[in-house]
């Protein structure tokens, strides 16, 4: 009898701030419909949401989710946990997200704890190219794709692009996926994106809060 493919898919998402990045990304969060925990330093992501808990620290988040009854809840009402890990933090949570099965992890603004200095020692790392092992999805946002290890850009299955309109943030794209996107990208209304997966599969798409409160409903 043949193993079931284990496979993880890792979405990365770019663009200025106020464009739509997060809530973009809660849409694709509700999309996959699995449980997730969500790196937030910037306190981005409400806790005032259906299936969503909150934590200050991620030795709060720690305590928590190591409790069996808390765990068990996770899974089971696929939870979304949103954790406010910092710079000193980020890699400890990291670490527990790492030895975990079947979530989804999302790290808001990962240039702040895997920029281009980021080496095969840090956890992050881990998930991006062993997590596929446990089945751990990864979202991550950024402001700059030049700030953005290599180790993640590479792996990325799917790529969101925002208006981008900085040389270098251009010419990141037309080296990464090719020149004749760099238009598409500098003339994106706001909460519109580049969607790439590859030269077969791209399309422009936007997104609203309402689409968050429609898939809520679903």
């Amino acid at each position: 009898m043949l193993k079931r493919q284990v496979q993880n898919n890792i979405q990365t998402v770019i663009g200025h701030k106020g464009y739509g990045k997060t809530v973009l990304t809660e849409a694709l969060m509700l999309l996959a419909d699995k449980p997730t925990i969500v790196a937030d330093p910037r306190f981005q992501y409400s806790t005032d949401q259906k299936r969503r808990v909150g934590f200050k620290s991620v030795g709060e988040f720690r305590k928590w989710i190591y409790n069996s009854t808390n765990f068990k809840d996770f899974y089971r009402y696929k939870l979304e946990l949103v954790v406010n890990a910092f710079d000193d933090t980020f890699e400890e949570l990291a670490q527990i997200v790492f030895k975990m099965r079947f979530l989804m992890f999302v790290v808001d603004e990962v240039d702040m704890f895997f920029d281009t200095r980021a080496t095969a020692k840090n956890s992050l790392y881990k998930i991006i190219h062993y997590g596929r092992h446990n089945e751990i999805d990864l979202i991550s946002t950024s402001r700059r794709p030049a700030n953005i290890s290599r180790n993640l850009t590479s792996q990325t299955d799917i790529f969101y692009f925002s208006k981008l309109r900085e040389p270098t943030d251009k010419k990141y794209i037309k080296d990464a996926i090719g020149g004749e996107y760099v238009s598409k990208v500098e003339h994106l209304e706001r909460f519109s994106f580049l969607k790439f997966q590859d030269e077969e599969h791209q399309e422009i798409i936007k997104t609203n809060e309402r689409d968050i409160e429609l898939l809520e409903r679903a």
